[in-house]
């Protein structure tokens, strides 16, 4: 049986993997940017306590 070393090994795959991606791929599904808005916004308003009689309260500060 042959030895080969983890770096070695990773080395392999890592050229492997490099061969086969592709740099000129295009994401015909990428968000628009209103929606990119509206989750950030929603991030900024949400507010997440800790409390003694449950665990926590999630809020929307609007």
């Amino acid at each position: 049986m042959n030895r080969t070393s983890t770096k070695k090994t990773i080395e392999i795959l890592n050229e492997q993997m490099n061969e086969r991606s592709d740099d000129d791929k295009n994401y015909p599904h990428e968000p628009e940017s209103n929606i990119i808005k509206n989750i950030l916004n929603y991030s900024k308003a949400l507010s997440v306590r800790k409390s003694k009689n449950i665990e926590h309260i999630e809020l929307v500060l609007n």
